[in-house]
């Protein structure tokens, strides 16, 4: 009898390890009919500044993003968030300004896969529209986004590399958001063992052409599966180097949580 148990106790323990998903890989996306969501609450703190002036900003975020799978490799995703901002800056001789901002985004677009052996490949497009209350403005944009990665056992080494390009704006943004391409890239690697913890580290290097400004940060994200289908992460990001047109010296902080899950 005992024998018995035992071995019913294996069985259901495979099977729970079979069932179990990889929510943090960075190229996850939700099967035929299945849903995944991440809900993210994050700080951040920036700061640019010369010897006359400075801007500083202190920012909190709620975002929520939805992936539902079309087919098993083509999902359709949506986020919608709120981001406010208390911003401050200092001009040499025009005296100081003060801003509260409340920045309501979303954006909705598709996500390919195209996964063989264990080569990795990812591409995606997206739709977005930000909203400033207090400028009553609009500013739109298209997002695109390639990654690459091949596997090696538990590492997986990938690049990603997104431009975000602007399509339209009201001109209460003015100013605020600017009409130039913004372009990213990160080199990372992952490292899961899922049902249990993950890992994703890299350097991720942006550039904004509306303020001319090159950060490239550092980025980490530790998470921890508190069921076969849901983690909790915290993760954290830290300019290693910024500059900016205006700006000699530019510091760009975040931190925050993430919970994913899998239905």
């Amino acid at each position: 009898m005992f024998k018995k148990v035992l071995l019913m106790a294996s069985i259901l323990s495979v099977a729970t390890t079979a069932s179990a998903v990889d929510l943090t890989n960075p190229f996850y996306l939700p099967y035929k009919g299945q849903f995944g969501s991440i809900t993210t609450v994050g700080t951040k703190r920036y700061v640019s500044k010369n010897k006359v002036s400075h801007t500083k900003s202190k920012q909190l975020l709620l975002q929520e993003k939805v992936q539902v799978g079309l087919t098993d490799s083509l999902a359709l995703t949506g986020t919608i968030g709120n981001t406010s901002d208390k911003w401050r800056a200092t001009w040499y001789k025009n005296g100081q300004k003060n801003r509260d901002l409340e920045n309501i985004q979303w954006d909705a677009g598709l996500a390919w896969n195209i996964l063989k052996d264990k080569t990795r490949l990812q591409v995606s497009a997206n739709y977005g529209q930000d909203r400033l209350k207090k400028f009553d403005g609009d500013y739109k944009y298209i997002t695109t986004e390639a990654k690459a990665g091949y596997q090696f056992s538990r590492l997986l080494p990938y690049i990603t590399g997104a431009v975000e390009i602007p399509i339209a704006q009201k001109s209460g943004t003015k100013g605020i958001a600017g009409d130039k391409f913004i372009y990213t890239t990160k080199a990372g690697i992952y490292q899961g063992s899922c049902e249990v913890w993950a890992l994703d580290t890299g350097i991720r290097l942006s550039y904004d052409e509306n303020k001319e400004e090159r950060i490239i940060a550092a980025e980490a994200e530790a998470s921890y599966y508190l069921t076969d289908t849901a983690t909790l992460g915290i993760y954290g990001s830290y300019a290693l180097d910024g500059k900016s047109k205006y700006h000699r010296d530019v510091d760009d902080i975040s931190v925050g949580a993430r919970l994913r899950m899998f239905f």
